[in-house]
């Protein structure tokens, strides 16, 4: 089936490719094809994998660490991550783990101008 819907639409290949990079191998084809969008895609709207990627990092925040950490500097992981895009999101997730990793050690962060930290 894959091969079949990549003649069709080779941008399909290139964001399968993607969609693998964020699953880290471990998502099905079928999964694949519950977030991509086709017409979006021809027209130029790559949404589908920042919706993918936000998904992805929401899933990623269940530890009672990281939620410690998020709750004691007032983030709000669904607003931080609802209203970003895909560099916002990789921005924001490195931000997260440097205050857990801070948390942690004792460490006092330094006050951020940043709505979403």
């Amino acid at each position: 089936m894959q091969s079949r819907l990549f003649e069709v639409d080779p941008l399909a290949a290139v964001g399968y490719a993607m969609y693998n990079s964020v699953k880290k191998g471990e998502g099905s084809f079928e999964d694949f094809l519950l977030h991509y969008d086709s017409v979006k895609v021809n027209e130029g709207d790559d949404d589908w994998l920042t919706k993918l990627i936000n998904e992805d990092s929401l899933s990623q925040i269940t530890s009672p660490q990281m939620l410690d950490a998020m709750n004691k500097y007032g983030v709000n992981s669904l607003d931080m991550f609802a209203k970003s895009s895909y560099f916002d999101t990789q921005v924001a997730s490195y931000k997260l783990q440097l205050m857990q990793e801070m948390n942690k050690r004792k460490i006092t962060p330094p006050p951020t101008q940043n709505p979403y930290m």
